[in-house]
């Protein structure tokens, strides 16, 4: 049944939508079959409340209809079946996307298995596919509205409005991907057949649609046909008092303020935000979406009121998007987390190039923007984990405990490839563990959400006030800038990405600079820096150039604003959180490091949660190093057969090579870590550290992989991880077999480190590879510090405002305060020596976790042969940076490394084997002072950009009618040149 609401998503994912349904009159008063309570009769006033706009009184019979149908036809009856699609769509009416799709999930199980339920199967595929549109999920919702749209053709006349209804659907996705002449093609189709069929109410949303899509393709004379023939259409089907007339009214308005016409604007907006406050209520996601369009209304010429809607949208957006992290997969959080991403380049853009430019209460709300809601899916995800680990009962451990295997077993098929199988029997075989893990990791946020304490608002002073006297926060943000007066075929312009830093003082004062260079410059930037910086014989000369380039970038505008700061907490986006600031050259010629301590942030919000988890439950320090890579694996394993040829993943044709000075440097900690547990060679196992609850400190010697998105999993001489596939693979990374790839779906699966019997790996439990995704289940809770002494454990895939998915963020998932972790392949004698002098400093001295690392990092520095920041540079501190716990500082203990002789191990990640191939052991280094010496000479003179003119379209329209604007006549200031590259 419902079928009317099987696209009742479209029009709340636009502005203006494609619902199908009856023609009540919102304004007039539905009639409830309150006498009759068979379900059918319950499932008609769900229908007639709907289609009335009454979306509250409706979920509620909807809620009715589902308890009466379980209890007389059972769970799994095709009738139950619909009555959960009909429940799902109204919260999605509601604006209660995540209840919405479990129902919807749930709803399509029961009747793909019943027979002869096409039409009830077609209308919950819809729904689905709705859903999914609105979650951001675009290619899962295509398939399925394409599945609806082939089950209603076979339907023949009787389903013909209902076909309409999908097809409309359907062409809304098409619009909101870009694919604009394929949504005009599907709209008029749909737009045929309720011409034809009805209803009207369908047809109303239909051409509403249909003028966005004009608008939005610059054709302004058909935008304009279309909303001047839904207007009366929408008083005779739904009066006044409708969501859909709301709707109407808010895609007129937008295509108003495109067209300059301010005052007749306006007045379309104050009826759409009436109209929905009324029938949705004044929380509704809906009425974001307005108050943000609204704000571009205002945005040159009253900044006041520009400001305020913004502000009201997102206050509206953060606490929509706060009810949608509670539960469902981190997956499901990342997609719901990319609705802000338009609203906050839009509020970013204002402060810096609206009219808010240069205002302090304007640069404040970004500012709090930015603090509320990056990062945001990293810190539900570990939130969830964290109640339950806090409030743990034998039900809560068992869960856990299960996810921890299946990730396990997981990650396990991932790595060892299709050995023994077909590769199609491979992949059935890891869609279902992803599946089964998926589940209990939504049970897992299901059950902690009633443990979980309420979220305290997060605010400019709040974090201000955790800041230290002698510190600043800088939170850096890239974004897409959005011309905030616009008349345009893309309805805006879009400029080229930006980086934009917010830096905080303690006392709640706030400064920011737009670098003058676009992100993709300063992205590049970072890549050359960083090819630089892991082979110390590769162009130094050039090398220390960007190094001073890419500081002039970044911090010669900020340097002059920091004064007597010495300690920088560093909140990095994108390509950001890949370079080692400390490396960074100043224009004195000195390296960053020599003024400031490093700590790197997700967000300035972790300062809010930083440092609560004094006095927690602790074991001792797990110290894990010198794996033996060839041990014969878990007792009793079997060697694994054959794989199909060329369907190996990398990382299972990689062949470790022995690290010696894992084994010195284990030596040398061991006698400064109290009471630690030792696992050495063969014992270095994956499961010593799965099995592993609370460690005070872990720190782990061993080899570190990343497969990243070049295509390549190292770069230099010393390289020896590459790839057999080409990079647009990724980060499905894999090999193909007859066309058929082999897909690693999940990005935490691209990096990880080697532990005891990744040679061999026959256990299937632990097979010696322990990738993110399952350092994710580690119980690091409470733990203080973690040190990934490898190579290249601080990378990831970037993933927008979530910063970089790896180790990094396996870590903070686990629970554990402060990471050490490393940018590039890293020197087996100098890492050594870093750490042991790190661990004197921090026990010996009682120095914090980030002063110590800095100490550690200039006592190399200061040495001639690893004076190049490849040797000393690669370690950054994330998290907690203060002192260890309970730990005192010692008179008169000596704070030099202990030094001697390392027998030859090469790079940690790069003294591995693929095909042959020996890893490089490090090049030596002459001295880095004539590299600082010649940086100077080459600094980036980049020129701010200004913008480009457009003249003003004229003035046309008369309302009550909406009238095509007039081409805009070409700009007069001639073109503005890009600024120069650094």
């Amino acid at each position: 049944m419902m079928r009317r609401l099987a696209n009742v998503a479209l029009a709340l994912a636009l502005a203006l939508g494609t619902l199908s349904g009856a023609t009540a009159r919102a304004d007039a008063p539905a009639k409830p079959a309150a006498a009759m309570l068979d379900d059918e009769a319950i499932e008609k006033d769900v229908e007639a409340l709907y289609a009335a706009g009454k979306y509250g009184e409706a979920l509620a019979a909807a809620q009715r209809l589902v308890a009466l149908r379980e209890q007389k036809y059972g769970k799994e009856h095709a009738k139950t079946g619909s009555a959960l699609s009909d429940l799902g769509g109204m919260y999605l009416a509601t604006g209660d996307a995540p209840k919405a799709e479990s129902l919807l999930r749930r709803a399509v199980e029961i009747l793909e298995a019943s027979k002869g339920a096409d039409d009830l199967l077609a209308t919950a595929l819809g729904n689905l596919g709705a859903m999914l549109k609105k979650k951001g999920d675009s290619k899962g919702a295509e398939k399925l509205y394409e599945r609806a749209v082939a089950l209603e053709e076979k339907g023949g006349a009787p389903r013909e409005s209902a076909l309409g209804t999908v097809l409309a659907n359907l062409a809304g996705l098409y619009m909101a991907t870009g694919r604009l002449p394929q949504a005009e093609k599907v709209f008029l189709r749909a737009i045929t057949i309720h011409e034809k069929a009805g209803p009207e109410r369908s047809l109303l949303n239909d051409l509403g649609s249909l003028g966005a899509l004009y608008r939005g393709m610059g054709r302004y004379d058909k935008a304009a046909d279309q909303f001047n023939r839904a207007l009366p259409l929408a008083a005779r089907v739904h009066g006044t008092n409708h969501p859909d007339v709301g709707r109407l009214h808010h895609n007129i308005a937008v295509f108003l303020t495109g067209s300059n016409q301010k005052d007749l604007a306006a007045e379309h907006y104050r009826n759409a935000e009436a109209i929905l406050t009324r029938t949705l209520g004044p929380r509704h996601p809906d009425l974001a979406t307005v108050y943000s369009d609204w704000a571009l209304l205002w945005a040159r010429s009253d900044w006041k009121q520009a400001a305020g809607l913004y502000e009201k949208a997102l206050d509206i957006e953060e606490q929509w998007l706060e009810s949608a992290l509670v539960g469902g997969t981190e997956e499901d959080k990342t997609l719901y987390a990319t609705r802000l991403e338009t609203l906050m380049d839009r509020v970013v853009s204002f402060e810096y190039g609206g009219d808010g430019r240069g205002r302090p209460e304007v640069m404040r709300i970004a500012l709090g923007a930015v603090l509320r809601n990056k990062a945001r899916v990293l810190e539900a995800s570990a939130a969830h984990v964290g109640a339950l680990r806090e409030r743990m009962s034998p039900e809560d451990r068992t869960l856990l405990d299960e996810l921890a295997r299946v990730r396990g077993a997981y990650a396990a098929a991932m790595t060892r490839g299709p050995r023994g199988m077909t590769v199609a029997e491979h992949n059935a075989e890891t869609d279902r563990l992803r599946a089964e893990a998926d589940a209990i990791e939504a049970r897992i946020a299901e059950r902690s959400a009633g443990y979980r304490r309420g979220r305290a608002k997060v605010t400019i002073e709040a974090v201000a006030a955790r800041i230290p006297k002698d510190a600043v926060l800088m939170e850096f943000v890239r974004y897409q800038p959005r011309n905030t007066h616009f008349y345009s075929a893309a309805s805006e312009r879009l400029g080229r990405p930006k980086y934009m830093v917010y830096v905080l003082w303690p006392d709640g004062r706030v400064w920011h600079h737009q670098m003058s260079v676009d992100a993709f410059e300063i992205d590049r930037k970072v890549d050359l820096i960083r090819k630089g910086l892991q082979d110390p014989s590769a162009r130094p000369h050039e090398t220390g150039t960007q190094l001073a380039l890419l500081h002039d970038v970044l911090f010669g505008q900020v340097g002059a604003e920091l004064g007597p700061v010495k300690h920088v907490l560093i909140s990095p986006d994108a390509a950001l959180a890949l370079v080692p600031f400390g490396a960074l050259i100043d224009r004195e010629n000195k390296f960053l490091i020599t003024k400031y301590s490093f700590t790197y942030l997700s967000t300035g919000r972790d300062l809010l949660r930083l440092g609560a988890g004094g006095g927690a439950r602790r074991s001792a320090p797990l110290l894990v190093a010198n794996p033996d890579y060839d041990a014969p694996g878990e007792a009793g394993a079997t060697a694994l057969p054959d794989a199909p040829k060329g369907s190996l993943p990398t990382i299972a044709r990689v062949k470790f090579s022995p690290l010696p000075g894992t084994a010195e440097e284990a030596d040398a900690l061991r006698r400064l870590l109290p009471d630690p547990s030792v696992r050495l060679e063969r014992v270095a196992t994956e499961t010593a550290l799965k099995q592993a609850s609370s460690p005070r400190i872990l720190h782990v010697a061993t080899h570190g992989f990343f497969l990243g998105s070049d295509g390549k999993a190292g770069q230099g001489k010393a390289r020896g991880l590459e790839l057999e596939v080409p990079p647009e693979s990724l980060p499905q990374v894999a090999s193909e077999v007859d066309g058929r790839k082999l897909p690693v779906p999940h990005p935490m699966f691209l990096s990880g480190i080697a532990l005891a019997g990744a040679n061999v790996r026959k256990g299937q439990a632990d097979d010696g590879i322990l990738t993110a995704y399952e350092a994710s289940s580690l119980d690091l809770t409470g733990t203080e510090l973690v040190v990934l002494s490898a190579c290249e454990t601080g990378l990831g895939e970037r993933a927008g405002s979530e910063g970089v998915r790896g180790l990094r963020r396996a870590l903070v998932l686990a629970g554990s305060e402060t990471q050490v972790m490393s940018l590039w392949q890293v020197d087996d004698e100098a890492t050594r020596d870093l750490m042991t002098t790190y661990y004197q400093k921090l026990f010996r001295e009682g120095k914090g976790r980030a002063e110590a690392m800095r100490e550690s990092q200039l006592a190399l520095l200061q040495r001639p042969d690893h004076s190049h920041p490849y040797y000393w540079a690669s370690f950054i501190v994330s998290g907690a940076w203060g002192p260890l716990e309970g730990v005192t500082p010692a008179k008169n203990e000596a704070t030099s490394a202990v030094r001697g002789a390392v027998p030859p191990g090469g790079a940690r990640g790069c003294g591995c084997e693929v095909a042959g191939r020996n890893g490089g052991t490090r090049v030596p280094w002459g001295g880095f002072a004539a590299l600082v010496a010649l940086a100077v000479a080459r600094r980036m003179r980049g020129a701010r950009a200004r913008g480009q003119g457009e003249a003003r379209p004229r003035r046309i329209g008369v309302a009550p009618r909406v009238s095509p604007p007039a081409p805009p006549q070409p700009g007069s200031r001639p073109p503005v040149p890009r600024p120069a590259a650094p």
